[in-house]
């Protein structure tokens, strides 16, 4: 008993050691049965390390043929020796060193604005192109059968159309968890300062000046139709609060909520099948719109000081949230 306190292990353990101390005079364990790894050898997990290491992109198939071993062993190597987990490659921005400069001195911007606006609400906007085509994700999308030919083209096949129709939206949403209505561009529209300057006097203006009043500040990314002179000029006679073109960092749909978050709820709920005509998928995004709850607004919009933090800290570059 005195044992089991002043080591802190059970009984059984105790018994078992002191047992096998009797039978052998040591106290070492036993040589564990089985016969001895032949593949999982030192000299292959350092084989497999090397070559990781030159190639980190090489696959299964390749490594397992040159070091002349299973892939079953070596996924084991990878996995349990060597403790690699599989990353997926990944779509980004490409962020140039002027770039980076530019990201990291406005973000400290930004973020020094939005800790001092705590009384004014943080109005964030942006444009996406929709597509009547279905958006299918290659990694992820599966179809079970026991063979293709069980199933009916239509079922496993995705089609492509050269040129499908859609629909240009703008939309905004708020620190509050307000939303504004979509705003949809006339196909065939090029959306320049002249049709922007329209849409934001008769659309988005009304929408914000009745849903915060006086109390809100209004931010847009750096598209050309948003940073042309007049327009800049137009956004600062009329918001009460506005974010020139000289506040907002270059390639950074990381920091603005629609991006990285709004748009992709309502691609997720509304492009997961074709539509038949843009009149269909109008509705379909409408009815999207409509479901999207102020709590989900609200989280995302809190995100942006933290993103903006990360960014900082990154210096200007890629951030990982």
């Amino acid at each position: 008993m005195q044992v089991m306190k002043k080591v802190n292990v059970c009984r059984k353990t105790v018994y078992n050691v002191m047992k096998r101390y009797k039978e052998t005079g040591n106290t070492t364990s036993k040589p564990i049965p089985g016969r001895k790894r032949s593949v999982r050898t030192k000299r292959n997990v350092e084989r497999v390390k090397k070559r990781v290491q030159r190639n980190p992109r090489r696959s299964m198939r390749a490594t397992a043929k040159e070091v002349n071993i299973s892939r079953t062993s070596l996924r084991r190597i990878v996995k349990q020796d060597l403790g690699l987990k599989a990353l997926k490659m990944q779509h980004r921005q490409l962020i140039s060193a002027a770039s980076k400069k530019k990201r990291l001195d406005r973000g400290k911007m930004m973020l020094q604005e939005i800790q001092s606006a705590t009384d004014k609400v943080m109005v964030w906007s942006d444009e996406k192109m929709f597509t009547v085509q279905a958006v299918v994700n290659s990694q992820n999308d599966r179809v079970y059968a026991h063979s293709a030919q069980h199933l009916p083209e239509g079922c496993r096949t995705h089609f492509r159309r050269q040129k499908p129709a859609g629909v240009m939206v703008w939309a905004a949403v708020a620190s509050d968890g307000s939303k504004s209505p979509l705003v949809f561009i006339q196909e065939g529209v090029k959306v320049n300062s002249q049709v922007y300057l329209q849409m934001l006097e008769e659309k988005v203006l009304p929408w914000c000046t009745n849903a915060f009043g006086n109390q809100y500040v209004f931010t847009q990314d750096g598209a050309p139709a948003h940073t042309s002179n007049i327009t800049q000029a137009w956004c600062k006679q009329h918001f009460p609060g506005f974010w020139d073109k000289n506040m907002w960092p270059p390639s950074s749909p990381d920091i603005n909520p629609m991006d990285f978050a709004i748009w992709s709820i309502l691609e997720r709920d509304v492009s997961r099948v074709s539509h038949s005509s843009v009149t269909a998928l109008k509705t379909a995004l409408m009815k999207s719109w409509s479901k999207l709850d102020a709590e989900t607004v609200r989280r995302s919009c809190q995100a942006v000081p933290s993103r903006l933090q990360a960014m900082i800290k990154a210096k200007g570059g890629h951030i990982e949230m």
